[in-house]
């Protein structure tokens, strides 16, 4: 009996089918494939408001498909609803659809209709008080993810977003861009409004997935709210205990929905051999990425389009060595060092989603840095204390001995990283202009 016993009880194997592990191997893949994160990289709704000439200005930032996409969205009726937008390959998600930027330029009346249709104010005065001028579009630039132009300050926003309609050759992903604009509601006084929403016509996965950012601009004042899914944000004073709330909130959902961190955690489990080694590799991953998701929060990161597609190849990279290493009874070598080091890339990950949130005063960065990582933390300790008691259980009482239990949980993580290494290696290359074939 080993002087430490393993964290995960693991019968050792007695022989077994030749062919178990690689059909094993093929149907695992058959499920990995369709994995994907394009609507977990970039769903923030980024939204200046100011008091103007009467009126209410916006300046706003949207996920494209937040605006096109209905919400009764199917892959059966992919076009219902969505106009300027055709198949590519296959239907089976938003992914597979592009925008077709001629017939956009030809005839942008649809797309301005469904602008002033994803922004909803509420007004505390009464219905027959309002103004009912609808609002005036002056500016509309739609932009790929990895080259979208900076959208924290509002002077340089203003001064840039000048363009009736500025759009990107050629077509582009509905998944992978974004669409800014500039609003203007006649009539309806800041002062007089109670609350800004997000249209209920949106589609529900997107909705749920977004994050909102949503600045009051009064005067030399600024007013910085936060919030996960729905927008639904009320425009009184700030309150920091519902930002915080905010905040961790997004933590957690971002933790959670990213399969990529999710993995991680369940390999850092199973190559554990004691609590000890355990609780130091979780340390070691935990200080790396709270230390990038601070560089992200202060908004240090580099936009070069390149960076955000590097940055996920090397989490893919990363998932791909450590189920390596467990899958060839390496464990010794994913050391808190170098588990360290992962922590900084997965928190990478996050950071840029906090970069474009990030404030400019003290409080507004420690608020949304703590929250978000407190979130974050929170997500680790649910998966961890579901995933330990279930995995030590069926490891003890694991069926099928001619199976490896690690080799059997190893298996997916490994090829899941093996797809997405490659798909996102390719969205490197893609990148920064080579293509490898």
């Amino acid at each position: 009996m080993p002087a430490h016993p393993d964290l995960i009880a693991n019968p050792p194997p007695r022989g077994g089918s030749v062919l178990a592990k690689p059909l094993l191997a093929l149907l695992l893949l058959m499920t990995c494939v369709p994995a994907q994160a394009h609507f977990q990289n970039f769903l923030a709704r980024i939204l200046h408001i100011e008091a103007h000439d009467g009126g209410t200005l916006i300046h706003a930032r949207l996920p494209l498909a937040s605006v096109l996409l209905p919400t009764d969205w199917s892959p059966k009726v992919p076009a219902r609803g969505v106009p300027y937008t055709q198949a590519h390959q296959s239907l089976d998600s938003p992914d597979a659809l592009l925008l077709d930027t001629q017939a956009l330029l030809a005839s942008p009346a649809a797309l301005r209709e469904r602008i002033r249709q994803s922004l909803l104010l509420v007004d505390a005065l009464p219905a027959q008080d309002r103004e009912t001028e609808p609002p005036h579009i002056s500016a509309i630039r739609i932009q790929p993810i990895a080259e979208r132009s900076p959208f924290t300050h509002l002077p340089q926003i203003s001064a840039a977003l000048n363009s009736p309609l500025d759009i990107s050759q050629g077509p582009l992903a509905l998944s992978d861009a974004v669409v800014d604009f500039r609003i203007f509601y006649p009539g309806r006084a800041l002062q007089s409004l109670s609350e800004i929403r997000s249209t209920p016509a949106e589609w529900p996965v997107i909705a749920a997935r977004s994050i909102n950012i949503v600045t009051l601009h009064e005067g030399a004042q600024r007013t910085r709210f936060s919030s996960a899914g729905v927008l639904q944000q009320r425009l009184g004073a700030a309150e920091p205990a519902r930002s915080l709330r905010d905040s961790v909130r997004a933590g957690v959902y971002h933790a959670m929905a990213g399969l990529d961190h999710v993995l991680f955690m369940l390999i850092l489990i199973l190559v554990a051999r004691n609590v000890r080694g355990f609780l130091r590799n979780s340390l070691a991953f935990t200080l790396g990425h709270s230390i990038t998701l601070a560089i992200g929060a202060a908004g240090l990161l580099s936009t070069a389009p390149w960076f955000i597609p590097l940055i996920e190849t090397g989490i893919a990279l990363s998932i791909l060595y450590s189920g390596a290493c467990l899958l060839l009874g390496l464990e010794q070598r994913l050391l808190a060092g170098r588990v360290f080091f992962i922590g900084l890339l997965h928190g990478l990950g996050f950071a840029f989603m906090l970069q474009q949130a990030s404030g400019q005063t003290p409080s507004d960065l420690l608020m949304l840095w703590f929250g978000f990582n407190a979130g974050v933390e929170l997500a680790q300790l649910s998966i961890y204390t579901i995933a330990l008691p279930l995995l030590w259980l069926l490891g003890r009482y694991w069926p099928l001995p001619q199976l490896s239990f690690r080799t059997l949980l190893a298996t997916p993580c490994l090829l899941a990283a093996l797809v997405w290494s490659g798909q996102r290696g390719l969205a490197l290359f893609d990148s920064v202009g080579w293509s490898p074939v």
